[in-house]
């Protein structure tokens, strides 16, 4: 089956959106962001796409920016971009660059969310790229900090507006997809450095226990899915409980 034929069933069959639904796409520009948006144009999906401009890194932050618009332009779909002084927000609220990256963003996805409603095409659903590996790192990282069975089961396929259509794929079934499709992105530098915890769990932490357990890829995945489980029976005897009380 092929890696496009995956991704509609994997939608279909949780329900994660409708091919009536109309889409607003987070697009970094990178490799996971862009195979999303040509998986969804080949589905026949309606969507628009929204790139944030951090101002984090310069030049590269400006060749994001050029290479999304153009990459919509050839898309033929609604693209639209912001500018944030990220540092500025991060410092006056005494949070981190990434918290506040973070909070930046999905303030302004909603804002489009809002403002879509008095126009011809609402948008439904806002969705990103995280993938597989992207959750397997979350949930070591919960592990670490401390965590409930929540914080085990990882990132929610859908949760209100976001939508994660491609946590079921590796990343190196999309890169894998990507490089098959002759598809063109660009890479973050800022994605290399350790500083940045979910950097040093990627880069330097799960390789190495690779090292130890080849399979532990594998393993975290089906561990998550486990944790899925176990959280269903968890709420539904907390619900039960509720009822008694």
């Amino acid at each position: 089956m092929s890696f496009l034929q995956r991704y509609i069933d994997h939608v279909n069959k949780h329900q994660l959106f409708q091919k009536t639904d109309h889409l607003l796409i987070a697009v970094s520009g990178g490799i996971d962001s862009v195979v999303l948006c040509h998986l969804c144009n080949l589905a026949g999906y309606s969507f628009s796409m929204a790139h944030c401009n951090f101002g984090l890194r310069g030049a590269e932050s400006k060749r994001d920016e050029a290479f999304t618009s153009s990459f919509a332009k050839q898309l033929n779909v609604p693209f639209f971009v912001q500018h944030f002084d990220t540092t500025e927000f991060a410092t006056q609220n005494k949070i981190s660059i990434q918290v506040a990256a973070r909070t930046l963003r999905y303030q302004w996805f909603y804002e489009l969310v809002e403002k879509s409603k008095t126009g011809n095409e609402p948008i439904k659903y806002i969705l990103t790229a995280h993938h597989l590996d992207d959750n397997i790192e979350t949930v070591l990282m919960n592990f670490f900090k401390g965590t409930g069975i929540t914080g085990l089961r990882g990132m929610e396929a859908r949760h209100e507006k976001i939508v994660r259509p491609l946590l079921f794929a590796s990343k190196k079934e999309i890169s894998d997809y990507a490089n098959e499709n002759g598809l063109q992105w660009v890479e973050d530098s800022s994605n290399e450095s350790i500083k940045y915890t979910r950097n040093l769990f990627r880069n330097e932490i799960i390789p190495s226990i690779e090292k130890v357990y080849p399979g532990v890829m594998q393993n975290l995945a089906a561990n998550i899915e486990r944790a899925k489980d176990a959280e269903v029976l968890y709420r539904q005897a907390i619900d039960a409980h509720k009822k008694k009380i």
